[in-house]
C-alpha cells in the first residue's frame, strides 16, 4: 500500500477507536445496511461463466461463497509457497502479495495454519462451524461447478484456469462501488465527526474491465477474504439463516448517512430522519429475495426482537442486540476495527490504481 494512504488508515482507525462504542456501533450500520449488496451478482455473469455456475439466482448463499472462498484463498496461499502448485502460473500468483493473507498483519483471520495441510469436508466443516452434511452438499455443488477439483494431497484445489477466466465483471464492479460508497461515507462520517479532513479521493468511476489481470486477482482476494470473514465472525449469531441476514440488512434504510454521529441510538436515528422505516415489499427488492421468503424471516426476526413491526413499516429494532454480533465485534474492536477498515483500504488502494 502506498505510505501515504498507510499513514491515513491508520490514522482513520485511531479516529475510529476513540469514539464510544455506541457511537461505533452507530457507525456499522452503514457497513450493514449494504450487506446484501455483497452478496448479489447479475445473470449477465452466468452468460460469461466457463463453467456451469451454482444457480441463475441474483442471491448466493454466504455459505456457499464462503466455503468456495475458503477453498481459493487456501490454494493460492499453499502455491504461494509451494512452486510445485501450479507451477505455470507462478508469475501471476507471486504478483497478488498472499502474504498479506499468511499472517496477523494486514487480517485478522490467518491463513498461515492451513500451508501444507489436507483439506477434508470435516476440517471445511469444523474451521466454519457448518454441519457436515451442508459442507458436502455445497462441496459436491462447487466442484459440480468446475471451481475446484480435487486433489491427493491437497484433498481440494482450485481450478486455476476456471479462476482466471470466470470474469464476474458486471458484478465485482457493482459490488465494488457499493464498498466504496461506503468508506465514502465513513470517512464523511469521521471527517464531520473530529472537523479534519482526509486526503481520500472518491472512487466513484472504475471499470475493472480495464484492470490488468493482475490488479484484478488482488481485488478479488479482499472479496475472498471478506466472504469467508462473514461465516467464522466472532460472536455470529447461529440462531440467523443466511437469508435472516440479508433481511436484517436490507430492512436497514438511510434516507441520509451523513452526520449520524451526533445520534447515540438507532431510535434517534428513526426520529431524526436519518433512518427510515421500511416494509416486505421494499425489502424483498433490495434483497432480491421472493416475497414470501422475506415475510417468514421478518416474523422470525420480529420474535428474536432484531425487528419491530408498526402497521405495515418495519424498524430495525434492539440494535446493538445485547450478546449478538455487533457487541461482539466491540468486545475485540480494536482487532475488528483494524481488520474492518484494512479490507477497506486495500480494495481503495487496488482500485485506485486501474
Amino acid at each position: 500500500m502506498d505510505q501515504g494512504l498507510l499513514k491515513t488508515r491508520n490514522v482513520f482507525i485511531d479516529k475510529i477507536l476513540e469514539l464510544e462504542d455506541s457511537s461505533i456501533a452507530i457507525l456499522l450500520l452503514i457497513h450493514f445496511s449494504r450487506h446484501q449488496n455483497l452478496f448479489l451478482h447479475n445473470p449477465k455473469d452466468w452468460e460469461d461463466s466457463p463453467t456451469d455456475w451454482l444457480t441463475e439466482d441474483k442471491r448466493i448463499q454466504d455459505e456457499i461463497i464462503g466455503i468456495l472462498s475458503f477453498v481459493i484463498l487456501h490454494s493460492l496461499t499453499n502455491a504461494h509457497i509451494d512452486e510445485t502448485i501450479f507451477p505455470e502460473h507462478r508469475d501471476l500468483i507471486m504478483s497478488m502479495g498472499l502474504e498479506d493473507f499468511l499472517n496477523q498483519k494486514e487480517y485478522f483471520s490467518s491463513f498461515d495454519r492451513f500451508i501444507g495441510k489436507k483439506l477434508s469436508i470435516k476440517s471445511i466443516s469444523d474451521f466454519f462451524g457448518l454441519p457436515k452434511e451442508n459442507t458436502r452438499r455445497y462441496m459436491k455443488l462447487i466442484l459440480e461447478a468446475g471451481f475446484i477439483g480435487k486433489d491427493k494431497k491437497f484433498g481440494y484445489l482450485l481450478n486455476f484456469e476456471a479462476y482466471k477466466q470466470y470474469i464476474f465483471t458486471d458484478s465485482l464492479n457493482n459490488i465494488c462501488k457499493s464498498l466504496m460508497r461506503t468508506l465514502a461515507d465513513f470517512i464523511t462520517n469521521i471527517e464531520d465527526e473530529y472537523q479534519v479532513k482526509f486526503d481520500i479521493k472518491p472512487l466513484k468511476n472504475f471499470n475493472l474491465k480495464k484492470a490488468n489481470l493482475k490488479t484484478w486477482c488482488r481485488v478479488r482476494l479482499h472479496l475472498y477474504h471478506f466472504w469467508v470473514r462473514v461465516l467464522t465472525l466472532d460472536g455470529h449469531d447461529k440462531n440467523l439463516s443466511p437469508n435472516d441476514r440479508a433481511v436484517l440488512s436490507a430492512s436497514v434504510y438511510f434516507k441520509n448517512r451523513q452526520g449520524i454521529l451526533q445520534f447515540k441510538n438507532i431510535s434517534e436515528l428513526y426520529e431524526n430522519n436519518r433512518l427510515l422505516p421500511t416494509n416486505i415489499a421494499s425489502i424483498s427488492e433490495a434483497a432480491q429475495m421472493p416475497r414470501e421468503t422475506v415475510r417468514r424471516s421478518v416474523m422470525k426476526l420480529i420474535k428474536l426482537k432484531h425487528l419491530e413491526k408498526k402497521g405495515r413499516d418495519i424498524y430495525r429494532y434492539n440494535y446493538p442486540k445485547k450478546g449478538g454480533e455487533i457487541d461482539n465485534f466491540l468486545k475485540v474492536k480494536q482487532l475488528s476495527v483494524r481488520d474492518m477498515m484494512n479490507f477497506y483500504f486495500n480494495i481503495y488502494n487496488d482500485l485506485s490504481k486501474i
